[in-house]
């Protein structure tokens, strides 16, 4: 692929879902008491029909649901992690099961996958094992790319077209290991189903192109302010939003799971009207909407926040 003749895919089947649900399940997810399971046995014991049951009565014409976050482990088998770093991946194929599940009530599925080597940029740890594995840290960073896209390309073809999109998020960090191979990894992205749309995540509300390799904005977002204007983003893209709407107090991010942190503290749900204007605000300059719930290990999803969707559903659905 060249830029002159990169053909943006369409965003229509993301836009015509008109909103989601979105959850960061991963390896820090903590049940609602007590201490967590090991992340293998939380995939076996994931409910997948409470779960779709959940996005059903949210009205929800998509999920985005998380590969991976912080630790690079995976909540499904593939063989190229197995063998960058054995004991990163699960028998159960999760993502699958979910995908099949969430197609049953017409529901599509968006994947989330962070590549997991530039927390320290951001004064978190890295996952030093996946970073000295991938090759990451070396000062060639061929390896690491062709071990990015040999991943992505098998998860693209696995999944096929019950992946309508992936959420790429820390573009930042691959912006900072140049020379970055864009146009490979978008066609790796691709990979198995020609007509899945790729985003590239810059950071909250920013708008920084990387590339012009990607189909959608990121459209990262902290509560419920925003408002998009004119038919596309000031980068040329499609609007949508992934919105935490649960702010941390004084502000400075938000809460996008159930962690130490979190667990102990009531996060009051939006007002719904607040969310339906939120929504309008993107549906008329022809977007869609993710928002990402508090989710807990077992996959039951914060009562609370679920009805405010509950309520959409009434209104919209």
């Amino acid at each position: 692929m060249t830029d002159l003749n990169y053909r943006r895919t369409d965003f229509a089947p993301l836009r015509e879902t008109r909103y989601g649900i979105g959850v960061h399940w991963t390896t820090w997810t903590l049940p609602r008491e007590g201490e967590p399971v090991p992340f293998p046995e939380a995939v076996e014991a994931f409910d997948v029909p409470a779960f779709v049951e959940a996005a059903r009565c949210a009205g929800a014409g998509h999920v985005l649901f998380t590969s991976t976050h912080a630790k690079q482990w995976l909540p499904g088998p593939n063989p190229v992690v197995d063998e960058i770093l054995p004991g990163r991946t699960c028998e159960r194929d999760l993502l699958m099961e979910l995908a099949d599940g969430l197609a049953a009530e017409g529901i599509k599925l968006i994947v989330y996958y962070h590549h997991g080597t530039d927390l320290k940029q951001r004064g978190a740890e890295d996952d030093e094992e996946w970073v000295e594995a991938v090759g990451a840290y070396e000062a060639d960073q061929t390896r690491f790319y062709d071990n990015y896209c040999r991943l992505v390309s098998w998860m693209g073809e696995h999944y096929g077209p019950k992946m309508i999109a992936w959420w790429f998020d820390a573009g930042y960090g691959l912006n900072r290991r140049p020379p970055t191979p864009w146009d490979r990894m978008t066609a790796a992205a691709k990979a198995g189903f020609s007509e899945r749309l790729v985003c590239y995540n810059s950071g909250i509300e920013k708008h920084t192109l990387y590339t012009p390799y990607q189909d959608y904005w990121a459209g990262e977002m902290i509560g419920l302010k925003f408002r998009p204007a004119g038919p596309l983003t000031p980068s040329g893209l499609p609007w949508y939003s992934f919105d935490c709407w649960t702010p941390l107090p004084g502000g400075g991010g938000g809460v996008w799971g159930i962690d130490r942190a979190s667990r102990e503290v009531h996060w009051p749900a939006p007002d719904p009207d607040e969310v339906a204007a939120y929504l309008e605000g993107f549906w008329t300059c022809g977007g869609a909407v993710t928002f990402n719930l508090l989710c807990y290990q077992d996959g039951s999803i914060n009562e609370e926040h679920l009805a405010v969707l509950e309520e959409m559903r009434r209104r919209y659905r």
